[in-house]
């Protein structure tokens, strides 16, 4: 049996108003929603870990997203592709790792990118049933493009937050990685 929610009081129920009497919601621009986005991040600054990151993560992939979706691109595809290299083939496995995906997801999207020949799988040489993962002629061309538009944004990215920034950005994750990896809260 479907329950249907009220959305409105039983007063607000009144026959169908005449478009003149709709309210028109305006959007504001894109460069206004982003600023006014900004503002508000400035004004309450995020101390949880686990959002700042979150939060500092979305901020660079704001800019490599539109780069992805014009090279048709999904964000997991991509760090698939970019992890596969044309002449030396990959065990699941440690493509999962390198491309911090879980296996499910992996093998979906290996899937995927067989069906559009950017990847083949070929036998293992130690053992015939397993397969490993390459990266195909189509596939190898498809992120040289995207890797160098990839690049230029990262460039921009850089220079805006500042070279060494970046640098101690990454060592200070790497520390955080290194320090959290098999530890266990008491």
């Amino acid at each position: 049996m479907r329950t249907r929610l009220k959305t409105r009081k039983a007063e607000d129920r009144s026959p169908r108003k005449g478009a003149a009497q709709k309210k028109r919601i305006r959007r504001l621009p894109a460069s206004t929603e982003r600023s006014q986005h900004g503002l508000m991040q400035e004004a309450i600054p995020e101390t949880a870990l686990p959002v700042a990151l979150l939060r500092a993560r979305e901020a660079v992939m704001f800019h490599m997203r539109p780069i992805l979706r014009e090279h048709g691109f999904t964000e997991q595809q991509w760090r698939v592709l970019r992890k596969l290299d044309p002449a030396v083939p990959i065990d699941k496995t440690t493509l999962s790792f390198r491309a911090t995906l879980l296996m499910p997801s992996l093998l979906r999207i290996l899937k995927d990118l067989e069906e559009i020949e950017l990847i083949r799988l070929v036998s293992s040489e130690r053992n015939p049933r397993l397969f490993r993962v390459v990266l195909s002629a189509k596939g190898a061309t498809a992120v040289a493009r995207t890797s160098a538009d990839i690049e230029r944004a990262g460039k921009a990215v850089k220079a805006r937050i500042g070279e060494e920034s970046v640098v101690q950005l990454i060592e200070l994750l790497q520390t955080v990685e290194t320090r959290l990896t098999g530890f266990s809260l008491p």
